[in-house]
Order: C-alpha cells, then sequence, then structure tokens
C-alpha cells in the first residue's frame, strides 16, 4: 500500500519487540536466548498468531537471532547474566581508564569468530536457517553499540568522570573502542557474505551519548562517531540513532554528515523543536507505552499532525506490554489512521 500527502510519499511502520515473540510463543526470555529449538517455536508461534490477528496488514519479523546489542562487549570479556524474564545484560569489566586502555590494546587482533557467545549465534542462527528455509535468516541478534553507550558500559558510569578528569586518556580510550566495534562490524559484515565495508552507507545507535552536556560533543562524540561512521562505510547514507537529546545537542548532528536522524524516545524533543535546530530529516515514533492508552481519535490527531507537520517516516512499536494488556487494537488503530492517505 502507498500513502501519500501533498504529493509526497509517507511511509507508516510498526515495529514488533523481540519481548511480544517470546510472549507469544510462551517460552521464558532466557530460554529464547540460550535454547535454539525453543527460540524456533517462539518464532514460529508468534508469527502465526501475529498474522491471524492482522492479516496481511502487519508485515511479519523475519526469524533472527535474539538481540542483545553487547556482542561486541561479550566478546571482549564484559560478563553477561540471562535473567529467567528479562533482558540480558552485561556489567563493566575494567575499573579504571589505565586499564581500559590496556585492555583495548591486547584485544586489538581479537578473533571474533572464536568467542563462545559467536560459536553460539552461529549455531542458533543456522538451526533457525534449517527451521525457517523460505526466510533469508541472516547471522543477527549480535549487536554492537556506538562509542559513549560501549564505553560507559565497559567502564561503568565513572567513565563520565574520567572524561573531565582524563580527557587526553579518554579520547585514546574512545578511539581504540570505536576502532574495536569498526572490526566488529566489519566481521558481522563478512559472517553473512557481505562486503566488510558497505559502500552505500552505514549507521550506529549510541544512546549514552545523550550523558555528555552539548559542549563536550565536539571533542567526545562527533570525533568517534565520524571515525565509527567513516570506518563501516564507503558511502554517502549516515543515519545515527540516539535517544534523550535535547535541542541544543542538535547543532552538532551537521559535523557527522548525516543523512537521517532518529530520535526515538526523547521527551525534550518535539517536531518543531528539531526543526529549528536541524534541517537533517528524521522520523517520528508514537511511543509504545502511549499508543496503548490512547483513542481512535487520539491517534488519527496524533498522525494528522505528525503528516501535517512534513514528517515521511512515522512509526509506533508493540511488544509484550501491550500483548497482555489487550491492546493490540491501538495498532490496527495506527494502520487506520493512514486510510486517508492511502494512494493505492
Amino acid at each position: 500500500m502507498r500513502y501519500e500527502f501533498n504529493k509526497t510519499a509517507i511511509h507508516p511502520s510498526v515495529e514488533v519487540y523481540h519481548d511480544a515473540v517470546v510472549y507469544l510463543g510462551g517460552i521464558t526470555m532466557r530460554e529464547f536466548y540460550l535454547d535454539k529449538v525453543k527460540c524456533a517455536v517462539a518464532w514460529r508461534t508468534s508469527r502465526q498468531k501475529l498474522r491471524d490477528y492482522f492479516g496481511d496488514l502487519l508485515p511479519l519479523r523475519t526469524p533472527a537471532g535474539p538481540p542483545i546489542s553487547y556482542g561486541h562487549l561479550i566478546c571482549l570479556g564484559c560478563p553477561v547474566e540471562y535473567p529467567e524474564d528479562g533482558e540480558p545484560n552485561v556489567k563493566p569489566l575494567v575499573t579504571d581508564i589505565d586499564q581500559g586502555i590496556d585492555l583495548l590494546k591486547t584485544k586489538k587482533d581479537i578473533r571474533f569468530r572464536e568467542q563462545q557467545i559467536v560459536r553460539h549465534y552461529d549455531e542458533l542462527c543456522s538451526y533457525l536457517r534449517e527451521q525457517f528455509p523460505e526466510q533469508k535468516v541472516a547471522f543477527s541478534g549480535l549487536g554492537a553499540q556506538g562509542p559513549l553507550t560501549t564505553a560507559v558500559l565497559l567502564r561503568g558510569q565513572d567513565f563520565i568522570f574520567d572524561i573531565i578528569d582524563y580527557p587526553e586518556k579518554s579520547r585514546t580510550f574512545l578511539t581504540l573502542l570505536t576502532d574495536s566495534i569498526i572490526s566488529y562490524r566489519h566481521f558481522q559484515n563478512e559472517m553473512n557474505g557481505l562486503p566488510a565495508v558497505n559502500p552505500d552507507g552505514g549507521g550506529l545507535a549510541d544512546d549514552f551519548a545523550s550523558l555528555l552536556s552539548p559542549d563536550m560533543w565536539p571533542a567526545f562524540v562527533v570525533p568517534f562517531w565520524n571515525q565509527l561512521l567513516d570506518g563501516v562505510s564507503s558511502g554517502t547514507q549516515r543515519s545515527v540513532h540516539c535517544e534523550n537529546l535535547s535541542p541544543a545537542h542538535l547543532k552538532h548532528l551537521k559535523d557527522v554528515r548525516l543523512t537521517h536522524y532518529q530520535p526515538s524516545v526523547s521527551d525534550l524533543l518535539t517536531i518543531e523543536n528539531i526543526k529549528a535546530n536541524t534541517d537533517i530529516p528524521f522520523d517520528w515514533l508514537l511511543y509504545s507505552y502511549r499508543i496503548t492508552e490512547m483513542s481512535d481519535a487520539q491517534i488519527q490527531a496524533w498522525v494528522d499532525n505528525t503528516v501535517a507537520a512534513g514528517i515521511t517516516s512515522i512509526r509506533t512499536q508493540f511488544g509484550e506490554f501491550a500483548c497482555k494488556l489487550g491492546k493490540l487494537d491501538r495498532i490496527k488503530s495506527f494502520y487506520k489512521a493512514f486510510e486517508k492517505y492511502r494512494v493505492e
């Protein structure tokens, strides 16, 4: 289906959180991550339930490795825990900035393919490929965060103080860490038979960059975002996902030569103040925890206001929370709100 406003295409989309797959699949979160058979069952069961409810309205997610954003950190040695019914999480590995620099120098030539977590995901994704031969199941799920998020998770929250107390060491740490992320991203591509360096474009997600004040960005965010994006792609398309930014942060986005910015959940931002502070195209998200409480009329008004503001990529999301509450009808209402813009 195609949608237009003032002869410009608009693109509504709905993203399905993986915890909905777990919930609808009737397994625990730990089983989803650690048991390849139960993981496949959850994908099959949840996909069927969503197809039965939404029909062709909702494009189904391709089965994939359970998403964990810290694959790179786990390879470096960060301990990971798998709660029974919660998201996997990692703990800091180093206790000071010098130890962090030494670790990254030691891990400079790490062979990611040989790491236990990678072997597990390779086996799991291969099993999913066998179970879903009609789908294009990639080596997936085992992600990497952007430089600042990775630094805080590896070093702990004291990294924010390191930047103030040891700025030069912190830049060295971030340079080495970004090189490691680039190597990991190259490895991910090669696992899927792709060029190590994407010829079209690249992106990154780095929510913890928002912990730094805007005046710190030229020294501690922009150079490392550029280092990462230059390292993973030779193309011109460059995108960043960074939550919780303020309007004052946005002036620095131009220095990263972005072609797309995803604000996601950022309560200080509005469509109006984003436009006032940057001309980089951005999408707009109806938060998953808000749509569940909205009426049809409220959803229609939100969509109409967003479309009228000239936003062409318009998103919402749902997961276990909406499923448990019996609120998936709100997602149908989101799709229905675009019917007035439908051209075929």
